[in-house]
């Protein structure tokens, strides 16, 4: 575990799938979710997908592959490239065995650095293979809620930085989450039909706030790609998940073939991919 920090904040990094385990403030108080019960997960880092194909394989160039939910970067080991008081920077690097479930070599760098109340979090993927890369990329990090004493579940509000209409596309017909709205109430029921998101949003941000006190988790992004919103249907579940994306997820193309995946990203030979969000704590 690594372990860097502000003035107000102490992060904790866990090496196996670059994943953002803990942030605390300086009384102790922890924001991010502690992987128990129903999600033993904390932030993972999605890639080569987010999320899957309804049959979980997929093909490229007709040759079938298999990968599980949001790729394999969040159960490998990545190395340690470099390590500061405020920032920490982890690699993956392509194999044998990632070569088995998805055939293009890559290299990615995970990249956490704290200032005050903030953390960035910057996803830099290179193609270093001989071919166009497509690939898809994004963020899960999942928050405490309630983040604070005397609170519950139901105190809190997902915030839009500016009206949005989100709709569920499901096979019973659509359900609408809010419509041309900022402020989504955080019920159980609001996550019987699973993750919510809003491909290409207005909003270039988003906030986890307690109506109670006023206090709130931000998570800002690039709104060219897709902003989700997801908690387990399930009381155990004491955490709602933030999610910026690079772009919509897999299931949201019409195809197995990842090459014409119409949402993923795509690489040339030697060429590079940032992709980045900021956690902010109004603590």
């Amino acid at each position: 575990m690594i372990t860097i920090s502000s003035d107000a904040l102490t992060v904790c990094v866990d090496t196996h799938g670059a994943e953002l385990v803990s942030a605390k403030d300086t009384q102790g108080r922890e924001y991010i979710w502690t992987a128990e019960d129903v999600w033993q997960r904390h932030a993972p880092v999605l890639f080569p997908f987010v999320c899957n194909t309804k049959t979980k394989k997929y093909t490229v160039h007709g040759k079938e592959y298999s990968l599980g939910n949001h790729g394999f970067a969040r159960d490998s080991e990545f190395a340690l490239v470099s390590q500061e008081k405020d920032r920490v920077t982890l690699r993956l690097v392509s194999s044998g065995e990632t070569l088995s479930r998805y055939p293009f070599p890559f290299e990615l760098d995970v990249t956490y650095s704290v200032e005050g109340n903030s953390i960035k979090c910057l996803f830099a993927v290179k193609n270093t293979g001989s071919e166009e890369m497509p690939f898809f990329i994004g963020g899960h990090p999942g928050f405490l809620c309630p983040f604070e004493d005397d609170s519950s579940f139901e105190d809190f509000d997902v915030v839009y930085e500016k009206p949005e209409t989100v709709v569920q596309h499901l096979d019973g017909g659509d359900v609408t989450v809010c419509s041309d709205s900022t402020t989504v109430p955080v019920t159980r029921e609001l996550f019987a039909n699973d993750v919510f998101l809003k491909d290409k949003p207005a909003s270039s941000r988003i906030s986890l706030v307690n109506r109670k006190t006023g206090h709130s988790i931000s998570v800002s992004y690039d709104n060219s790609g897709c902003i989700a919103v997801w908690s387990p249907y399930d009381d155990r579940a004491s955490f709602v998940c933030l999610e910026p994306w690079a772009a919509a997820p897999v299931y949201c193309c019409d195809t197995e073939e990842l090459c014409d995946m119409p949402h993923a990203k795509r690489l040339d030979p030697g060429e590079s991919y940032d992709f980045s969000f900021g956690i902010e704590f109004d603590i």
